[in-house]
C-alpha cells in the first residue's frame, strides 16, 4: 500500500482567473489568519503575481516576505517559485494570482503538479477559488482543474455579490453530469463574507493590513470591521484544513 504523503508545508492558492471576484481582499486576509495563528512557528511568504496591480504586495511589503513572481506562459516564474519552494523551511506560502492567470495554469499546471506530487517530503497545495455570479468563473475553475490535479480546491462563493442562493449558475453547472468528474474534486463550497461599501473603500485606499485599518476605523465601522474579519476566519476554519496538528507536529520536532 502506498504511505501517506508526508508534506512539509502548504501553498495557498488564491485563483480566479479574472478580475472582480474578490482575489486580493481573500489573500490580504488568509494572510492576517496564518499570521495570527501560525506566526511564533512559521514563516507566511507572499507570492505575488499581479504585475498590474501588486496591491497585496504592497500591502505586506516590508512586513513578511513578499516575492515577485510572473507566473504567465512562459516556465521561467515557475521555475523560480520551485526554487523558491526547495529553499524554505518552515514556510507557509501564499499565491495572490492575477487576472487571466488561466493561460499561465493552462501551460504549466500540469507540471506544476507532478512536481508538487514528487516532492517529498513535499507541499501540500490548498486551492481557494473566489467566484461571482457570471458564468466565466465556473469555466475558468474547470479549465483550473483540468490543469492542476493535485491539493484540496475550494470554492468561494463572494457574498458580495449575492448570497448563496443567488450563484444558480454555479450550481447548475455543477450539476451537469458532463462536470462530474471535475465537480468531485471540489473539497466545499465556501462563503466569503460581504463587506459595507464604505468600509470596503477605506481599505482599500488605505492600503494597510486588516490591523492596521482597523486602528483607523471610528469605534463603530471598527466593529463591522473586525465582525466580518470573524466571519471571513470562521470560514477559513471550516475546512478543517487549520487544526492544532501542525502546531503539534512543530511542537514536538
Amino acid at each position: 500500500m502506498k504511505q501517506a504523503k508526508q508534506f512539509q508545508n502548504t501553498i495557498y492558492y488564491i485563483g480566479g482567473s479574472k478580475g472582480g471576484v474578490g482575489k486580493s481582499m481573500i489573500s490580504t486576509v488568509l494572510i492576517q489568519f496564518l499570521l495570527d495563528r501560525y506566526s511564533d512557528i512559521k514563516t507566511v511568504h507572499l507570492i505575488e503575481t499581479d504585475e498590474s496591480n501588486p496591491d497585496v504586495g504592497r500591502i505586506y511589503d516590508g512586513k513578511i516576505p513578499v516575492t515577485p513572481i510572473v507566473l504567465d506562459e512562459r516556465e521561467t516564474g515557475w521555475i523560480t517559485f520551485f526554487d523558491i519552494l526547495e529553499r524554505s523551511k518552515d514556510t507557509l506560502f501564499i499565491v495572490n494570482s492575477a487576472a487571466r492567470s488561466n493561460y499561465g495554469i493552462e501551460k504549466n499546471g500540469r507540471n506544476f503538479s507532478d512536481a508538487l506530487e514528487a516532492m517529498e517530503p513535499g507541499y501540500d497545495l490548498v486551492t481557494f477559488w473566489p467566484i461571482n455570479r457570471q458564468l466565466d468563473c465556473v469555466n475558468l475553475l474547470m479549465d483550473f482543474l483540468k490543469a492542476v490535479q493535485y491539493g484540496n480546491v475550494y470554492t468561494v462563493r463572494n457574498n458580495y455579490w449575492g448570497e448563496a442562493k443567488d450563484f444558480l449558475i454555479y450550481d447548475a453547472m455543477m450539476q451537469k453530469p458532463k462536470n462530474s468528474e471535475v465537480a468531485a474534486r471540489i473539497g466545499g463550497v465556501l462563503d466569503f463574507p460581504a463587506l459595507n461599501d464604505l468600509i470596503t473603500l477605506q481599505f482599500y485606499s488605505y492600503g494597510k493590513t486588516i490591523p492596521e485599518v482597523a486602528e483607523k476605523l471610528n469605534v463603530f465601522k471598527r466593529q463591522i470591521f473586525l465582525s466580518w474579519r470573524s466571519k471571513a476566519y470562521e470560514m477559513f476554519e471550516s475546512t478543517g484544513l487549520f487544526d492544532d496538528t501542525m502546531q503539534q507536529a512543530t511542537n514536538e520536532s
